[in-house]
């Protein structure tokens, strides 16, 4: 229940942003939508408005993770990577997006960063039941953060995962946000590229769903 003593809606739950109407962040918090998305605590006050670009790319992606957010469909299976060293704010922009999404579409999103899922993946293997649960909400909701990935080490069995629900939500048009500081693809001299450690195939499924967005 929004509060009326909201600064932001004046207890009406939404907020007006010139052609635009949001749910308020109240009404967000109230139903406690960070948690039960994935979001940590640390980024719970991170938005699309609070991001400050320093760089003319990093202005640039946040134009491109505005536009994505307000035009976002379920039904259409595009995504974005985010590409760019550490402290660019990629986690914010992703977070930004998420929170974006929900408020003006009503669509939950899911958030996580790739070695804690793998790591809750682990320990549920003996668990059939919770196991399946978790997997089916990473293959199933229509919008999915995968906050740094590549940074993870991949036995076998991790990149058997990864590589499933990466293809299944490509199959079955599913959109997925990756945040990394790896491109997808090695140019020139580069370092190396999520390619190399992920697999070809992976990395040309996420290459014709999703749009690349460097912030460095």
């Amino acid at each position: 229940m929004e509060g009326k003593s909201c600064p932001l809606c004046g207890g009406t739950g939404f907020v007006s942003k010139g052609k635009v109407v949001e749910l308020c962040s109240c009404r967000f918090q109230n139903l406690d939508w960070f948690r039960l998305m994935g979001i940590p605590k640390r980024f719970f006050d991170a938005e699309l408005d609070n991001y400050v670009p320093t760089t003319e790319k990093q202005k640039t992606a946040l134009s491109i993770c505005k536009l994505y957010a307000v035009n976002f469909d379920a039904s259409k299976g595009e995504g974005l990577v985010l590409v760019g060293a550490s402290q660019m704010g990629k986690t914010h922009l992703a977070v930004g997006i998420l929170k974006t999404v929900y408020r003006l579409k009503q669509i939950k999103g899911l958030f996580f960063d790739t070695k804690d899922l793998f790591f809750r993946l682990g320990l549920l293997r003996d668990s059939e039941q919770r196991y399946q649960r978790l997997l089916l909400a990473l293959l199933e909701r229509p919008l999915l953060v995968l906050d740094d990935l590549g940074s993870e080490m991949l036995s076998d069995w991790r990149a058997e995962v990864l590589s499933h629900i990466i293809t299944y939500r490509y199959n079955h048009l599913k959109s997925t946000i990756i945040t990394t500081s790896y491109p997808l693809r090695r140019i020139g001299a580069e370092g190396l590229s999520l390619e190399e450690r992920l697999s070809e195939g992976v990395v040309a499924k996420i290459l014709q769903s999703s749009v690349e967005v460097r912030l460095s």
